[in-house]
């Protein structure tokens, strides 16, 4: 998990608290435990009467001042828990900020990726049209075209006017042909039969 980053005038505030609440207690010597001491002293003296007024005022004396800086270190320390509470609520906050700035992160680069995914198929798109436009522009207009077709619907219609006149010469030619065939058939028969009665007539008369 990453660092919290504080600002400068929050780093600032922190030091600042920790050097008005800081102190120096010797080791083994706790304000606690020195007052504890102090007091039973105090009570010792106490016990003896009047010839140890002097020392009971002493100790007294330095009964109310440990008391003084035994209050004194427990302000301090409140103070301390009091800085450290805040502190760790102002590290709780930026690291819900940092997630949240996370998340939101998460859900830009989400959103990146779609908006990439959609400007990638847009591009294929774009591409593809203009391959075909490409291919458009290398092939003839569309009137040039009509034209081409024109021309050739009207070959076509000169070239089956020109078979259908063919076809109907070719029919005139074979009934022309038929009917010669007929004809050259029929004197070829009349020929055949004049020929037979002329050779009839003629042994006829021989035989006379």
């Amino acid at each position: 998990m990453a660092a919290v980053k504080l600002t400068p005038a929050e780093e600032e505030a922190i030091i600042k608290q920790r050097y008005l609440t800081q102190m120096t207690v010797p080791k083994g010597n706790l304000p606690l435990k020195v007052l504890t001491k102090k007091f039973l002293q105090l009570l010792e003296q106490l016990d003896k009467g009047p010839e140890a007024e002097a020392e009971v005022a002493r100790l007294h004396r330095e009964f109310l001042r440990e008391a003084a800086q035994t209050e004194l270190h427990t302000k301090k320390l409140r103070a301390i828990c009091e800085a450290n509470t805040r502190e760790q609520e102002s590290y709780t906050r930026k690291q819900q900020e940092l997630e949240a700035a996370i998340e939101q992160t998460k859900r830009d680069i989400e959103e990146k990726k779609l908006e990439l995914q959609r400007a990638k198929v847009l591009l294929g798109q774009n591409q593809q049209y203009e391959v075909l436009r490409h291919q458009i522009m290398e092939h003839p207009s569309r009137e040039v075209t009509q034209q081409a077709i024109d021309a050739e619907l009207q070959l076509m219609a000169e070239a089956k006017s020109e078979g259908a006149r063919v076809a109907q010469l070719m029919e005139r030619r074979r009934k022309q042909f038929s009917l010669l065939f007929y004809v050259i058939e029929e004197l070829q028969r009349t020929a055949d039969t004049t020929a037979e009665e002329l050779a009839g007539r003629d042994g006829m008369e021989v035989d006379e």
